[in-house]
């Protein structure tokens, strides 16, 4: 009795496992764009020196989008795009060859955590159950990983 509870609390909590490396392809669309204005009669007293001049800059400032083609699709077609902070998830059909943008926005929000760091690209099948996911995630030193593998610096 106690195997058969294991084992059915295995298959239920089992995690999903990571699409193969080989079946996509993650580009950087790195560009540079300047902020939105801020509003000028906003004061933030906790605010400090330095975070206010980030923040009212005009500077041009890295921005950055990831393009995520499908190069081999396993009996998925759909996929789930989620992050972090549970901002715009969004699904979408797929097929091989399709590109999916991720706009994940100025890279200094992104390690400061303002913006969301961490997106989950999971694949779905025709019947909308999980097959397999592909984990994109920005530590706050900038390192970027994909599936738990280190693919650079910000």
């Amino acid at each position: 009795m106690k195997f058969l509870s294991f084992i059915l609390f295995m298959f239920f909590f089992q995690d999903l496992p990571f699409k193969p490396k080989e079946e996509f392809e993650i580009k950087l669309d790195y560009k540079f764009k300047q902020r939105p204005s801020p509003e000028r009669s906003v004061v933030n007293l906790s605010e400090t020196r330095a975070e206010h001049d980030r923040r009212t800059s005009n500077d041009m400032l890295p921005y950055l989008v990831l393009q995520v083609k499908m190069l081999k699709l396993n009996d998925e077609s759909r996929i789930r795009v989620t992050n972090n902070l549970d901002s715009k998830p969004f699904n979408k059909k797929i097929e091989e060859g399709i590109v999916v943008p991720l706009d994940l926005g100025f890279t200094a929000d992104v390690k400061d955590r303002v913006t969301a760091h961490e997106y989950v690209i999971t694949f779905l099948s025709p019947q909308k159950s999980e097959v397999s996911r592909i984990l994109i995630n920005v530590d706050k030193d900038g390192s970027f990983f994909v599936n738990g593998e280190k693919r650079g610096r910000f």
